[in-house]
This record gives C-alpha cells, sequence and structure tokens, in this order.
C-alpha cells in the first residue's frame, strides 16, 4: 500500500527536512552577513565621494 508510512520511512523524512531546516538556517545566516557587508561597502563608497571630488575620479582610475 502506497499511504502507508512505516515508522523508517517517517524517521528518514523527517531526517531530511531536519537537514532542509539547518541548510536554510545557515544560508539565513550568511545572507545576513552578506547584506551587512554590501551596506559598510555602499558607506564606504559614499564617504569616499565626499572625500575626493569628482574631478578627480577619472584621475585616480587611469593612474593606477
Amino acid at each position: 500500500m502506497r499511504g502507508v508510512k512505516t515508522e523508517d520511512d517517517i524517521y528518514s523524512l523527517f531526517k531530511i527536512v531536519d537537514k532542509l531546516e539547518k541548510r536554510i538556517a545557515t544560508l539565513e545566516k550568511v545572507l545576513a552577513s552578506h547584506a551587512k557587508c554590501i551596506g559598510e561597502m555602499r558607506e564606504d563608497k559614499d564617504e569616499w565621494f565626499k572625500i575626493v571630488p569628482r574631478t578627480w575620479l577619472p584621475y585616480l582610475l587611469y593612474t593606477r
């Protein structure tokens, strides 16, 4: 019978679900960390543009 699940089948399904939940939690942490880094990079870039006049930008880009 296809509808009847044994205890081993149910245990295997719970084990799979548990692994998926752990992977999702890990991915959420990584995503939050990356979002924080991107935000910091944007803040740094904004600060840099406040300090360095835009007229210097071509000079800085092409002389390195």
